[in-house]
C-alpha cells in the first residue's frame, strides 16, 4: 500500500499528501474498518468453536453409551430437559465459559443463536456418525481384503433391520470386525438380501471383488446353493468363500440332538415347566429361592428359562437345576404341604416333586449339565473376533471327541445321580411298571422274549442314542469348514510341517488365489518358515505370525506370505458381531424412542458400537467448518 501511495505522491497536491500521510499513520495505529470486521469475525468463530467443542463432548458421551438425548422439556434448569441439556448443565457447573454462555443464550427463545439447541445436536449426531462411518470405510479400503457378515432382526416397531458387518485385518495385523449400518428390509428372499448387500457396498465405494469371505446363518435364503445370498455373491466373485456361522451351527447341533428321543424332549419340557411354576408369582419364587445354596463364588444359581434361539439358555438352566437339585425338591415339597396355597398350586408342586424323585430326571440333569457346559464354553470361544477358522475347527473337534468319550461314562453319571438327593429313587421307571404281555402269533417262536432291564433300556435307547446323535450332528455340520482349513491350515503350524509338504500346500493355495498370490509365494513361505525358526518365535499361530511380520516391518520382504495370512484371517468364523449389534439396537431404539428416524438409528448405533473410533477421532475440522458456516449468520 505504501508503494502505491509513493508512486502517486507526485500526482497529488501538497495538502492531499499531508492528508494521505495522516490516513496511513492512523490506519497503522488504529486499524481499518475491514481489519476490525475481520478481527471481530475471528473472535466470533473462536467463541462458537469453544461452545461447539462442549457440544461434541456431550454427544460423544451420550452416543457411545447408547443413552437418550431428548427429554420432555427443552429448557435449561428443568429437571425433565433430557440427558443432552442435562450434560451441558453439569459441565457448566465446572466451566465458567459454558455457564456464562447458558446464562446469556440458554433460554433466549427462537431467533437467538445459542448452538445448544437440539437441532444443532441432531446436526452433530449426523456429522459425527458420518465421520465414524468414513473412518471405517477408509480402514476397509486400506486393508483391501474384507469379509461380509449380515443378519436381520425386527426392531421395536416391527421393522426388519439388516445389520451389516465388515471383517478385515488392520495394518498392525489385528483382526477387526466393524459395524457399518442398519438397513430396513421388506423381503427375506436371497435376491432381495443380495441386492441390499451390493447396494451398501456400492454406496460406500467398496469393491465386491476384494471380498474374500462371507458369513451368515444356515437359513436357506442365505446358504442356498443356487439362489442363496452366498451363491449369488459367488457368481460375481468366486473367491468370496462362504463360511456358515459356527456358533449358529453349534446351536443347531444341540437343537437337533434334543429331538433324538422322547425322554430327552420330556426332560427339557420338565425344566421349562419347573421355571414356569416358580416364576408365576413372587411368593413362589421366594420360596424356591430360599432352598437354593450359593456356589463357590457365593452366588445363587436361580432357575432359568429355555430359549428356542439361544442354546446357551439350556446350559444355564440345567446348571441351576443340577447344582440345587435337593434344595429345589425340598422347596417343592414345602409348597405342596403349605395349606395356605390353593389346591391347584399344591398339586402342581407335588407333580413336579414326584418327577424330580425319578432316577431318570436326576440322571438326565447330570448328563446334560456336563455336555452343555462344554458346549457353552466352546460357543463363547467361537464368538471371539480374533479366532481364526482352523482354531475354531480344532475347538469343535475337541468337543466332538469329548462327547464321543462320554459313551463309556454312563456308570459315573448314574452314580452321581443317585447321590444328588436322598429321596431320588434307586430304580428306573421301567423296573417298577407292570410288564406288558403281548399275545403270540401262531407262527412265532415259543422261546421267551428278551426283556431289557430299566437300566439297560435307558442306557441303550436314551443315553447312547443321545451321544451318537450329538457326534453325528457335529461330524455332519462341520464338514463344510474342512475345505477352508485344508487350504490355509499349514499357516497355523509352519514349524510342524516339512519343507516338502509346505511347498505342496503353498502351491495349492497359490493356484486357488492366483490373482492375489504370485508364483514365488511357494519359496517365499519356505524361507519365512526358516526365518521364524531362527528367531525363536514363541507362537506360530497365524494371528501371532502376522503381528510378528508387521511388527518387524517385514511385509515388504515377505509380501505374499503377508497376503496369505491376511486372506486366512479375513475369513469369518461367526456372525456374533451382528448379534451383538442387535443388543445395541434394542438399547438405542427402545419403547420410549420408537419414532426415531432410520439415519439417526444407524448413526447412534454406529457411534455406540464403534466407540473406540469415536473416541480417537478428532472432530476439529467439523467444529471449525460448522462454526464458520454458522458465524456468517450471526448479526454483528
Amino acid at each position: 500500500m505504501l508503494m502505491i501511495v509513493s508512486q502517486n505522491m507526485k500526482a497529488v497536491t501538497f495538502t492531499e499528501k499531508i492528508a494521505m500521510i495522516a490516513y496511513i499513520n492512523q490506519a497503522a495505529d488504529s486499524g481499518t474498518v475491514d481489519s476490525e470486521l475481520k478481527k471481530q469475525f475471528n473472535e466470533e468463530c473462536e467463541y462458537w468453536t469453544q461452545v461447539l467443542q462442549r457440544v461434541v463432548a456431550a454427544v460423544k458421551f451420550l452416543a457411545e453409551r447408547g443413552l437418550a438425548f431428548r427429554g420432555d422439556s427443552h429448557r435449561f434448569g428443568d429437571t425433565h430437559n433430557g440427558n443432552y441439556l442435562g450434560c451441558m448443565e453439569l459441565i457448566s457447573q465446572f466451566d465458567p465459559f459454558l455457564k456464562a454462555h447458558i446464562e446469556k443464550y440458554g433460554n433466549a427463545g427462537r431467533g437467538t443463536l445459542s448452538y445448544l439447541s437440539l437441532n444443532v445436536c441432531e446436526e452433530f449426531i449426523q456429522l459425527m456418525g458420518q465421520k465414524v462411518l468414513e473412518e471405517v470405510i477408509s480402514r476397509v479400503k486400506l486393508a483391501k481384503y474384507f469379509a461380509i457378515s449380515v443378519d436381520s432382526t425386527p426392531d421395536i416397531t416391527h421393522v426388519d433391520q439388516l445389520t451389516f458387518i465388515l471383517r478385515y485385518v488392520s495394518p498392525e495385523g489385528c483382526i477387526e470386525e466393524r459395524f457399518v449400518k442398519f438397513l430396513p428390509i421388506e423381503s427375506h428372499t436371497g435376491e432381495a438380501l443380495f441386492n441390499s448387500i451390493i447396494g451398501v457396498l456400492e454406496e460406500m465405494g467398496i469393491d465386491i471383488n476384494n471380498c474374500r469371505g462371507q458369513c451368515y446363518d444356515n437359513a436357506n435364503n442365505m446358504s442356498g446353493a443356487y439362489k442363496g445370498v452366498q451363491a449369488r455373491i459367488k457368481q460375481i466373485n468366486s473367491l468370496a468363500q462362504w463360511v456358515p456361522c459356527a456358533a449358529h451351527t453349534l446351536n443347531l447341533v444341540g437343537v437337533n440332538s434334543v429331538n433324538c428321543c422322547e425322554e430327552t424332549e420330556q426332560f427339557f419340557s420338565f425344566v421349562q415347566a419347573l421355571f414356569n411354576f416358580s416364576s408365576k408369582t413372587t411368593s413362589r419364587w421366594q420360596m424356591i429361592r430360599a432352598g437354593l445354596q450359593p456356589n463357590d463364588n457365593k452366588r445363587i444359581e436361580t432357575l432359568k428359562s429355555l430359549s428356542d434361539t439361544r442354546w446357551s439358555a439350556h446350559a444355564v438352566a440345567t446348571k441351576a437345576l443340577c447344582q440345587n437339585y435337593a434344595g429345589i425338591q425340598q422347596s417343592l415339597l414345602n409348597i405342596a404341604d403349605d395349606e395356605h396355597q390353593n389346591l391347584s398350586t399344591r398339586e402342581e408342586a407335588r407333580a413336579l416333586h414326584k418327577k424330580m424323585n425319578k432316577l431318570e430326571i436326576a440322571l438326565m440333569s447330570n448328563m446334560w449339565n456336563a455336555i452343555l457346559q462344554r458346549f457353552q464354553g466352546v460357543s463363547i470361544a467361537l464368538q471371539a473376533v480374533e479366532l481364526d477358522l482352523c482354531n475354531a475347527v480344532d475347538l469343535v473337534r475337541s468337543l466332538r471327541e469329548y462327547v464321543a468319550g462320554l459313551r463309556d461314562e454312563f456308570d459315573s453319571f448314574e452314580t452321581a445321580a443317585r447321590i444328588m438327593s436322598p429321596i431320588v429313587s434307586n430304580e428306573y421307571k421301567a423296573d417298577t411298571q407292570r410288564k406288558k404281555k403281548r399275545k403270540r402269533q401262531a407262527d412265532e417262536s415259543s422261546e421267551p422274549e428278551c426283556e431289557l432291564s430299566g437300566r439297560k433300556r435307558f442306557c441303550t435307547s436314551v443315553y447312547i442314542c443321545m451321544i451318537d446323535r450329538l457326534v453325528s450332528e457335529l461330524d455332519r455340520r462341520y464338514q463344510s469348514y474342512k475345505d477352508v482349513c485344508e487350504n490355509f491350515g499349514f499357516l497355523n503350524g509352519l514349524h510342524l510341517i516339512s519343507p516338502q509338504d509346505l511347498r505342496s500346500a503353498a502351491l495349492s493355495l497359490q493356484r486357488k488365489y492366483n490373482s492375489d498370490l504370485e508364483e514365488d509365494f511357494v519359496e517365499e513361505v519356505v524361507q519365512f518358515r526358516e526365518f521364524v525358526q531362527d528367531e525363536n518365535v514363541s507362537s506360530t499361530s497365524a494371528v501371532e505370525l502376522l503381528k510378528f511380520l508387521r511388527g518387524r516391518k517385514l511385509h515388504t520382504v515377505f509380501p505374499n506370505t503377508d497376503i496369505a495370512l491376511r486372506l486366512f484371517l479375513t475369513m469369518p468364523v461367526t456372525n456374533a458381531s451382528g448379534e451383538r449389534s442387535f443388543s445395541k439396537l434394542g438399547l438405542v431404539k427402545n419403547r420410549l424412542r420408537s419414532s426415531m428416524q432410520q439415519d439417526r438409528v444407524s448413526h447412534l448405533t454406529l457411534m455406540s458400537i464403534e466407540h473406540d473410533i469415536l473416541r480417537d477421532l478428532d472432530f476439529k475440522d467439523i467444529i471449525r467448518a460448522f462454526s464458520l458456516k454458522k458465524t456468517r449468520r450471526k448479526h454483528f
